[in-house]
């Protein structure tokens, strides 16, 4: 949310920028495209002066999980929780549109997966009936050629310097989904099938809940987003900018 927040942070100052000026989008998008590059390369090692650790991979060493909602209901651990791949994404389109204040985006993700030990219950419900799983051991899930894409609204108070997200729209297509979960019901053949099952029931309630998503995100990130841009001066965020060379990125050795 902090990287999100100061992304939209650099498209206002690149908007600022631009008045009174020939407004030229492209120099605009490419200076975003830029930032998120180098976003990409410090993502190993984290965003210590904004509190974020290293993320590439994303590494929890103990996790409870207590999830309830209407698609799926979790509850248990995980231990040595690995997520690998945000950093492996491709910038398919970036556009912003200095007169409008609007973005348009669209990422793909080559191969976002995790790999961890668990112990967990876990209900599917679709379509009014329920299919309940109790299972632990090794596991391993894969999102290939996972495609981010949308736009947001911004406004700019030029006199106050304040930042506001007007609208968000993030849409969201799976490619392909892999799973490899022991412990699913059991092993050999079963264990198999209840893996097959359990990527295509992810595969399809994402890509055959387009709308719902969406809203859902929106509903649920624009006043999170607004309260965090209540403290960020466009000032600030310039002045905090300046001078200063950005150090190399070196990734820290992983022991899991």
């Amino acid at each position: 949310m902090k990287l999100f927040v100061a992304l939209l942070a650099l498209v206002a100052c690149a908007n600022a920028a631009a008045v009174g000026e020939p407004i030229s989008e492209r120099s605009i998008s490419s200076t975003v495209v830029d930032v998120i590059e180098g976003v990409k390369e410090q993502m190993p090692c984290g965003f210590p002066g904004a509190g974020i650790p290293p993320i590439a991979p994303l590494r929890i060493n103990h996790k409870n999980i207590d999830i309830d909602t209407d698609a799926v209901k979790m509850k248990g651990s995980v231990d040595h929780f690995r997520l690998n791949g945000l950093n492996e994404f491709d910038i398919d389109e970036m556009k912003v549109n200095a007169i409008t204040s609007k973005v348009t985006y669209k990422f793909n993700f080559r191969d976002v997966n995790v790999d961890t030990t668990y112990d967990m219950e876990m209900q599917l419900k679709k379509y009014g009936f329920t299919i309940k799983m109790i299972g632990a051991g090794h596991a391993k899930f894969a999102i290939k050629d996972m495609v981010i894409w949308g736009t947001m609204k911004y406004s700019l108070g030029m006199l106050s310097g304040k930042l506001s997200l007007k609208s968000l729209e993030v849409r969201t297509h799976l490619g392909e989904v892999d799973s490899e979960i022991e412990g699913l019901l059991g092993d050999g053949t079963v264990n198999v099938k209840m893996n097959e099952y359990l990527a295509e029931a992810v595969e399809m309630v994402i890509n055959e809940n387009e709308d719902l998503i969406a809203e859902t995100i929106e509903q649920v990130a624009l006043p999170v987003v607004n309260n965090v841009l209540d403290d960020v001066n466009i000032t600030d965020v310039i002045a905090g900018g300046e001078g200063g060379e950005k150090e190399v990125c070196i990734p820290p050795e992983l022991d899991w």
